[in-house]
């Protein structure tokens, strides 16, 4: 994981951007792109494929199935393997060929998007999100995922004013704060920096209101000269400690299915302290 520069290195709080500082912010641009748009994926993941409602396909849901396995092995191995990737791709264009309006393709597509840009192909990338958004899913959400991951795409291929116009398609309330901050991106990379940090002091308003920081949007209003207002976490509504006193009291044991729940919960706080 990339390494957050610190809010408090006189490079960060440089109100000219200076070009050490501005660096280190492009470096860290892969792992910015990629922390969100996979929070944005997982958040729709197989359960939500599983327990959508959406008309069943079991072939495609099986061919997906394999296609997910494989793509899981091809991450595991350290150098990547060219005829695996080469493989997994074919089975991909398979599945959309077969199966190209049920989800199971569009997340067969984010895939393979997500896979070219880590090899640096963005041609792939941008023809299987292109694919992606042809599909009628009935979901606003999983457009826009798209359509966000598409502007990204465009933005990091250095079609800036294509990449403008994708992100400002209208998006679900849910996606404004991540809509906002890649408008910031653009803007940021159009030099038109007011309009940029607008856009970014945009996304760091939604965020607050759902006590929810991103250290990465911190330090990119930092390097614009802006000190943003820190974000409260959000209050623990779990009462941690009754919980286990209350399971101790009836059982003297604790389950484990609650146990990994208490503990879950016990570092998400910890985490939020943290920060």
């Amino acid at each position: 994981m990339a390494k957050i520069p610190s809010s408090n290195s006189p490079q960060m709080n440089n109100p000219n951007g200076e070009p050490q500082s501005m660096e280190k912010l492009k470096q860290a641009s892969g792992y910015i792109i990629g922390a969100i748009l996979l929070a944005l994926i997982g958040y729709f993941g197989w359960n939500y494929l599983q327990n959508s409602g959406m008309k069943a396909d079991t072939v495609a849901a099986d061919k997906y199935a394999a296609i997910e396995a494989a793509n899981d092995e091809l991450l595991g191995q350290p150098e990547g393997n060219a005829e695996a990737s080469k493989k997994l791709n074919s089975d991909i264009d398979a599945l959309v060929a077969e199966h190209g309006n049920t989800v199971y393709a569009w997340q067969a597509l984010m895939i393979k998007s997500r896979n070219a840009v880590d090899a640096n192909d963005m041609k792939t990338a941008l023809a299987a999100l292109k694919k992606a958004l042809e599909i009628d899913l009935k979901d606003a959400g999983l457009h826009s995922i798209t359509q966000l991951r598409y502007a990204t795409v465009l933005l990091a291929s250095g079609d800036v004013d294509a990449a403008l116009t994708q992100a400002s398609i209208d998006v679900p309330v849910a996606f404004e704060a991540s809509q906002q901050e890649l408008l910031g991106d653009i803007y940021l990379a159009k030099k038109d920096n007011e309009k940029a940090v607008r856009a970014y002091e945009n996304a760091w308003s939604l965020l607050s209101k759902r006590h929810e920081e991103r250290p990465f949007l911190r330090l990119k209003l930092e390097n614009l000269g802006i000190s943003p207002k820190p974000i409260e976490p959000a209050e623990q509504v779990v009462d941690v400690e009754a919980m286990q006193q209350a399971q101790l009291a009836g059982t003297n044991e604790i389950n484990p299915e609650l146990e990994a729940a208490i503990a879950e919960m016990e570092a998400a706080a910890s985490e939020d302290a943290a920060q």
